[in-house]
């Protein structure tokens, strides 16, 4: 019955049903209408099937359970009553499971989140597998919906109401061990018992009955929480304190799924079931329809897509056993860290202790961070930690796969280092430069095999950063460009393959809108003023905060590269940011830049800013007026960007901007946030700003051959 759908049925002899996920055509379980309604059928004859005495849920592919529904069918959906029916059948489905009258286990082994979570929810037994690929969760929120199959009722109701809140409005994902201390799941065992240790809990609850089984591994919950939830105000309280955190991290009429879950969860703790699931499917189905929703699941897809999209690149990559990172301190410990963290032994590199122990450092700091969120032991962290093996000679680099070059942004310096590790490594080993600005053609003019050398450009700080651009240069093979691209997938990046030339894609756009910043305060805008226009727009910092965190003398480095290369339209060098450099603000780093730090934390602006500006008179604009600057300054810059072929197509732009910016993700992206607003409108006012402000503004050539031709950047738009 199931069979058409990548799942296997099998009876054993103690009358154990095994139905077995293992879709043949995908990379991951997903589930589907069909599946859904397959399923329904199938629970409806074992209920009355007496052989069947039990039923275990498992997975046959390694590292996976059940990733959530497809999201093209979610996607699809644009209809808020055709969306709750949705939910309610799949909550249809479910509760089948859940009234089976026969024991029942989901076998979790891998990643198990959205449908597969509450698939396993529905059981009587959850028993996890401890390996690393282990995560289980509800990440709805981040596709701008909430669980919808009866997760927002079934977990609370399990878990508790503040534990349930944590796991539904943030969208996390927990490991094993995480997931059992909530009492998300029953047992933890290594996951080559993972199926054994099931049957065995299943033939339990047989002989003994459900209710004594769960009482001997449910673990119950304080006595404090159970008050909580029950004592109306009290938990008022907790539900208005969730909110209230939430909102300090996003806005609702822009994000409204978390805010929508907190109701969702209440109904858990305070209604019926089927009153709770019936409000939970009404909510699904007003959020599924709205313009968040649709943008999320687009970046969401396009993310997945991006990750295994190397068209035009006809090689395959060579698997990197061992890696180096040359070029220590706070960057080279972040990537060896990354490196580490995947079990790669990664020599690293550089001429100066001090600089090896910075590095050090900064890995270090990474797992200390988990270690104290208990997302890892002590033991696995000395573990990871020995995968880093510091060094300031050349010994070892001959037996590397790949070397990523992380040393200072100058192009002399590079090119010597090149020339040094060159060497040393043996003749099919990728050399990887991560350069913010610098053309990988220039750095790679002298090498002796320019065919091996790549652009890997992560982004800081480099363990929560999730893009990666991986920089095709001239002289780039495809099996080098391929490795590149497949590591920075091995190191859980979103790999964006980008032409190369000064600033590559994110920081030549990212520039465009700091330089625009500047200008402005140059006018006699305030600070303040520009960053709480871009927060408010949606950016996650301003221009300036954003130029602090960065520091001011990379900022200034880069605007130099590409004022090199695009002069004329960044104008002239007004000087503002050398000069902020030369007088000693570097920004956060050294507590002085825009703002004033006080323990690494930004404080007010600081007013002597003005003077070196030589700012005007304060400047009131109207924050419409100082987010349409800054954003279609890179709206246009993203034009020209397509125009030359610096990024393969719109998408990739998008993702690369949301990924390495933080440009507001419920609006799709840069070029998508263009189509929504018009294309003739953009072109319209640029040409507004071009006559008021000057040429930079002047629409690209494409954007005016759209308008002629009625098109935009996405056909589906």
């Amino acid at each position: 019955m199931l069979e058409p759908y990548g799942v296997s049925e099998r009876l054993d002899a103690d009358g154990i049903l095994r139905l077995v996920f293992e879709m043949p055509e995908t990379k991951v379980n997903l589930l589907s209408q069909g599946l859904l309604q397959a399923l329904g059928e199938l629970l409806d004859a074992v209920k009355n099937r007496d052989e069947v005495r039990a039923v275990m849920f498992a997975s046959s592919k390694p590292g996976m359970f059940i990733a959530g529904m497809d999201m093209e069918q979610i996607a699809q959906v644009s209809d808020a009553y055709k969306a709750a029916e949705a939910a309610r059948f799949g909550q249809s489905v479910f509760q089948r499971i859940a009234d089976l009258g026969k024991p029942t286990l989901a076998a979790i082994g891998g990643a198990c989140v959205g449908g597969g979570t509450e698939l396993a929810l529905a059981c009587d037994f959850r028993i996890a597998g401890r390996g690393r690929r282990t995560r289980i969760g509800l990440p709805e929120v981040k596709i701008g919906i909430i669980p919808g199959f009866g997760g927002c009722q079934r977990l609370p109701r399990l878990v508790g109401m503040m534990a349930a809140l944590d796991v539904i409005m943030t969208g996390k994902q927990l490991d094993a061990r995480r997931a059992r201390k909530i009492g998300l799941v029953d047992m933890v065992v290594p996951d080559e018992y993972l199926e054994r240790e099931g049957l065995k809990l299943l033939q339990q609850a047989i002989n003994d009955g459900v209710s004594r089984v769960q009482g001997r591994y449910r673990k119950r919950r304080p006595m404090v929480e159970r008050a909580v939830e029950g004592i109306t105000p009290l938990r008022n309280y907790v539900l208005d304190q969730a909110r209230k955190k939430t909102k300090a991290r996003v806005e609702p009429r822009n994000y409204p799924a978390p805010f929508r879950a907190v109701e969702a969860i209440e109904a858990a703790i305070t209604e019926p079931l089927p009153k709770g699931l019936d409000l939970e499917a009404r909510i699904v189905g007003e959020l599924v329809p709205t313009p968040t929703s649709k943008n999320l699941i687009w970046l969401f897809k396009s993310q997945t897509a991006i990750k295994g999209d190397l068209e035009g690149v006809r090689a395959v990559p060579q698997r990197v056993h061992r890696a180096a990172v040359v070029g220590a301190g706070i960057m080279g410990g972040g990537i060896a860290q990354l490196i580490a963290d995947r079990e790669i032994p990664v020599r690293l590199k550089d001429l100066r202790y001090d600089a090896i122990l910075t590095a050090l450092q900064t890995a270090s700091g990474v797992w200390k961070k988990q270690l104290k969120r208990r997302r890892i032991t002590p033991r696995e962290m000395s573990q990871r930690m020995a995968f880093i093996a510091p060094t300031t000679d050349d010994t070892g680099l001959r037996h590397v796969d790949l070397v990523v070059e992380a040393v200072v942004e100058n192009l002399d310096i590079k090119r010597q280092v090149l020339a040094a590790v060159e060497e040393q490594l043996n003749q099919r080993a990728v050399f990887a430069t991560n350069t913010s600005s610098i053309p990988i053609s220039e750095i790679a003019t002298s090498a002796r095999r320019p065919e091996r050398v790549v652009g890997l450009h992560f982004f800081n700080p480099v363990h929560r950063m999730p893009l990666v651009e991986v920089i095709a240069g001239t002289f780039s093979s495809p099996e080098a460009i391929a490795t590149a691209h497949a590591f920075a997938r091995r190191l859980g990046k979103v790999p964006v393959l980008v032409k190369d030339g000064p600033g590559f894609l994110v920081n030549r756009i990212l520039t465009l809108y700091l330089f625009e910043a500047l200008r402005m305060l140059r006018e006699g805008v305030r600070i303040e003023a520009a960053d709480k226009a871009m927060t408010a727009f949606g950016m996650p910092m301003g221009p300036f905060a954003l130029m602090d965190q960065v520091g001011l003398d990379t900022s200034q480095h880069v605007g130099e590269v590409l004022r090199e290369a695009f002069g004329r339209r960044l104008g002239e060098d007004d000087g503002l940011l050398a000069g902020m450099v030369a007088s000693g603000r570097l920004g956060q780093k050294n507590g002085k830049g825009f703002y004033r730090y006080r323990a690494g934390k930004r404080t007010v602006p600081d007013r002597e800013v003005y003077d070196l500006a030589g700012s005007p008179t304060v400047m009131e604009l109207p924050p419409e007026t100082l987010q349409e600057r800054m954003v279609l300054a890179m709206v246009n810059e993203s034009a020209l960007c397509m125009q030359e072929g610096v990024a393969r197509e719109p998408r990739d732009l998008d993702v690369a901007m949301v990924m390495g910016t933080g440009f507001p993700p419920f609006r799709g992206g840069l070029l998508r946030h263009a189509d929504a607003v018009g294309i003739p409108i953009v072109a319209d006012r640029l040409s507004r700003l071009a006559d008021a402000h000057g040429e930079r503004f002047r629409p690209a050539a494409s954007l005016q051959e759209m308008v002629r031709g009625q098109t935009r950047f996405y056909s589906d738009s």
